[in-house]
């Protein structure tokens, strides 16, 4: 990657996900870039997300856009939620990342413009952001 450093950030606590969260807001996905490894107890997805110049700045236009992968382990189960299945390569556009305690165990929750979340059921809060890229430059 040359010029700008790789982000890598992981996740253990709300703050740490707020972190990621806030990194993330504006990346676009699609379903079939998402997986679920039972075995594992891993969700990964890969998300492009938007370059910002700096972090007070977000009302100016991003920069570029970033390949990243975000991972979470230590999951028990994925819901998809107001999601069309039947269309995988559709362009979700992530609006947040939250967690939310459940009774004995947490869950994680990605919200796209429209409605559609991914829940993720997990034991405790592990994950982790990772550029995967060189940043492509913003199209006019």
């Amino acid at each position: 990657m040359s010029g700008a450093k790789a982000l890598k950030l992981r996740a253990e606590d709300d703050e740490d996900l707020a972190i990621i969260a806030a990194c993330l807001t504006g990346a676009i996905g699609c379903l079939n870039e998402m997986a679920y490894d039972r075995e594992a107890r891993r969700f990964a997805a890969i998300l492009v997300r938007p370059l910002w110049k700096k972090a007070a700045a977000a009302e100016q236009p991003a920069l570029g856009r970033m390949r990243a992968g975000l991972h979470f382990d230590h999951v028990n189960a994925v819901r998809y939620r107001r999601l069309d299945r039947g269309a995988p390569h559709a362009l979700l556009h992530l609006v947040s990342i939250v967690s939310a305690p459940l009774s004995e165990r947490f869950g994680i929750i990605l919200s796209f413009q429209g409605g559609g979340e991914v829940f993720l059921e997990v034991d405790k809060l592990s994950g982790q952001l990772r550029d995967l890229d060189a940043p492509r430059p913003q199209q006019a």
